[in-house]
């Protein structure tokens, strides 16, 4: 009897996957965050793309989207997603179990800063983000462990006569400075701006920086005036700092 009643549960089961495989992607609409829209859905909810997607009014480029439905018969559920901005590419697996916690792996891709102003980075700004990132937890949103490298390439300071800054790498997972957080260590890759420091980020979205900055090879008045701000240097010409705030 026992049996029987797990293979009746375990049919049912599969007919409202299949049932929900079927369901067209349109209905997305309904659960996106408020200032998230997207145009041109096509597919179902587990297969399928958005040719625009939206953020605060900002299009950050189109999204494709591949599920494995069958998670569902564990209350699990797991998706590759793939994001293309103009003159870039990102994708990543995510899964889940409806509590708000998220996995994220193989975190991977390149995207053009100035694409995202305003909505997770600064305005003006102009460069290229680069992520390799294997391992990534997300709790409401706030990421809360990781492990992996982001790389800043050919960072610029806004304006037509911005200074270039050069190339900078983030280890996260390293330089610990505090508990309950997620840290990383930030360097520069050469060029006219050098930097050594640590980011701390918290689960209540406070983040932390602190380091030291000097001018490289090849500064020019931009970065020295600009870093004046910070008082005189030290015998090496390095300045600390600090910046904190809330995402």
């Amino acid at each position: 009897m026992f049996r029987q009643r797990l293979l009746v549960a375990a049919g049912f089961a599969a007919f409202l996957v299949f049932l929900a495989v079927l369901v067209p992607a349109s209905l997305l609409l309904r659960w996106l965050p408020a200032g998230v829209t997207a145009d041109g859905l096509a597919g179902t909810i587990w297969s399928g793309r958005a040719r625009s997607v939206g953020v605060r009014g900002r299009s950050i480029g189109s999204v494709t989207w591949s599920c494995h439905p069958w998670r569902l018969v564990v209350l699990e559920w797991s998706c590759r997603l793939e994001l293309r901005p103009p003159d870039g590419a990102l994708s990543v697996a995510l899964s889940g179990t409806f509590d708000g916690e998220l996995q994220g792996e193989d975190l991977n891709g390149k995207l053009p800063i100035a694409q995202f102003a305003g909505i997770g980075a600064p305005n003006g700004w102009t460069g290229r983000l680069e992520f390799d990132v294997p391992r990534l937890r997300l709790t409401d949103g706030v990421p809360v462990e990781a492990e992996g490298r982001l790389f800043v390439r050919e960072l610029k300071a806004p304006g037509p006569d911005g200074a270039r800054l050069g190339d900078f790498e983030l280890v996260i997972g390293e330089g610990a400075v505090g508990m309950g957080a997620l840290t990383g260590r930030l360097r520069d890759l050469g060029g006219p701006l050098r930097v050594r420091g640590t980011i701390e980020l918290k689960e209540n979205r406070s983040y932390l920086m602190t380091g030291e900055v000097a001018p490289g090879p090849g500064a020019g008045d931009e970065i020295f005036n600009s870093l004046a701000f910070l008082g005189p240097p030290d015998s090496l010409g390095r300045r600390p700092f600090t910046v904190e705030g809330t995402l």
